[in-house]
């Protein structure tokens, strides 16, 4: 008898416990799915890899991973004949009941019992994950019982000596009791869930929490096509909950507040500036700021990537290493601009060298000025940690760092469309208009790292090319829209 099409797969109970509409519309409406951005496929492939390096824990397994993912029966009907056949460690084991189906990484039996190990390339157990691990238990156990349920995941602690050491490199957590807690409300969530999915139309369901929580969903850009342009998710400073409560009383547009309605003065500053239309500045502020900021001026931004599995010697699983900067230089404020800028050679790590480019470029006095300089901080103090012997030099790079992002955090200066974000994506074409990163072909850092990620794979020295002139664009904006955004702050301090 063939085994009915599952109506529920691990990854669509946890969409339907963040929202029902959701679920719904995945079941019945994917065409009004968002496109998945390239960062986000990566984080998807990556878990894939990981997921195969994690087999080198329980070596020598069969893979019972269907031909096609869409016919996920068959490996079903081959997990049993191996579990049946006497094979003691199945990759992608897959296991239906109540036509609810269940993938696990892999399956192993030792001294006659059964363990299940579910890999996350995460660094941590997340509730998700718990909530993931009970369904799988929920169902694996419908057919074979299972000694213990393991989450793997990887060991930040770990650093590369050499060859990769699976059994260091991954950490084993224990969730059978957490799992075993959670039964009874698995059986609940999936019937109700069915129910979800027999609808005629989908659950009437208003924007919330449950968008971003505890992942951003991917219909977004349908439930929310309604939202107004200058909704009051555009005010920073207020907690998402009490925005989703004003907004589902009726109080969608900031002009639907009223005027005697206060609030703080990050707020209220919003308020004020959105209502007269004008931005809001505070001279005497900003020309305090300026007055500690002293020529010449390097200004300076970092890219980075986070190899989930550490690449290089003494580098531990999701280190921030960084690849490459772009630097603007000005000797005072009347001369013209300079601009350097470095892009390490891939399949290399890039640490050392960057760091020396950056010191060379650096030399001498005058502020280097970043946005946001926790990030910038964090780098360099990780790179005297990882090169203890040019420990001094960096020293004196972190003395002269300015943050440019105060006078926007502190609201200094305010302007509406800056849409309550004192991001630099947000502020540049606030106060430069014309000018912004629409064009590039890299627009965040989120894409610069993923594209330097799979620089590393790309044999096609053309696209290789694209690929970097691609980065160095983006990263030369970054800083160019600093030098853009500080001669706006002088010309307004007079």
């Amino acid at each position: 008898m063939a085994l009915e099409k599952h109506l529920l797969s691990k990854s669509a109970f946890i969409r339907g416990l963040q929202c029902h509409k959701s679920l719904f519309l995945y079941r019945h409406y994917p065409q009004l799915r968002d496109p998945i951005p390239a960062e986000r496929q990566a984080v998807f492939q990556r878990g894939t890899n990981i997921g195969f390096m994690a087999r080198d824990l329980f070596p020598g397994g069969t893979d019972a991973s269907p031909k096609n993912v869409r016919h996920y029966s068959e490996s079903v009907e081959k997990t049993k004949l191996l579990i049946d056949s006497g094979v003691e460690v199945i990759y992608e084991a897959a296991f239906q009941s109540e036509r609810v189906l269940a993938a696990l990484d892999i399956l192993v039996k030792k001294d006659g019992k059964w363990y299940g190990y579910e890999v996350k390339s995460s660094s941590r157990i997340t509730p998700s994950h718990i909530l993931d691990a009970s369904l799988q238990y929920f169902v694996i156990t419908q057919s074979l019982p299972l000694e213990d349920f393991f989450l793997v995941h990887l060991n930040t602690d770990y650093r590369r000596k050499g060859a990769i050491e699976p059994h260091a490199l991954f950490r084993m957590i224990s969730v059978r009791n957490k799992a075993l807690a959670k039964q009874d409300m698995i059986g609940e969530q999936i019937n109700n869930q069915k129910e979800v999915l027999n609808l005629a139309q989908a659950p009437d369901i208003p924007i919330g929490e449950q968008c971003f929580s505890p992942y951003p969903c991917d219909f977004i850009g349908h439930c929310w096509k309604g939202v107004p342009e200058d909704s009051v998710f555009n005010l920073g400073g207020i907690r998402k909950s009490e925005l989703f409560a004003m907004y589902n009383t009726g109080i969608c547009r900031i002009s639907d507040i009223k005027e005697e309605t206060v609030f703080n003065g990050e707020v209220q500053i919003q308020l004020d500036a959105l209502r007269s239309q004008k931005p809001l500045i505070d001279k005497k502020k900003i020309s305090g700021f300026l007055s500690e900021i002293q020529y010449p001026l390097f200004f300076l931004d970092f890219e980075t990537t986070m190899p989930a599995v550490p690449l290089y010697e003494n580098t531990h699983p999701y280190q921030h290493l960084p690849f490459q900067y772009s630097l603007h230089y000005k000797k005072d404020k009347h001369s013209e601009l300079e601009h350097v800028e470095f892009l390490a050679e891939t399949h290399v790590d890039p640490r050392k060298s960057f760091l020396l480019s950056l010191l060379k470029h650096t030399e001498g006095w005058g502020d280097i000025l970043v946005y946001y300089a926790t990030f910038e901080r964090s780098i360099l103090n990780a790179l005297k940690k990882d090169f203890p012997e040019y420990g001094t030099e960096i020293d004196k790079r972190l003395a002269r760092i300015r943050d440019l992002i105060i006078p926007f955090s502190d609201h200094m200066y305010y302007d509406p469309a800056m849409k309550g974000s004192s991001s630099i994506k947000n502020v540049l074409p606030a106060l430069v208009p014309g000018f912004s990163y629409d064009g590039l072909k890299i627009t965040n850092g989120n894409v610069a790292m993923t594209v330097y990620e799979q620089l590393r794979s790309e044999n096609d020295l053309f696209v290789q090319e694209e690929m970097r002139e691609s980065l160095l664009a983006y990263c030369k904006m970054d800083t160019l829209a600093m030098v853009k955004i500080f001669e706006v702050l002088e010309n307004v301090a007079g």
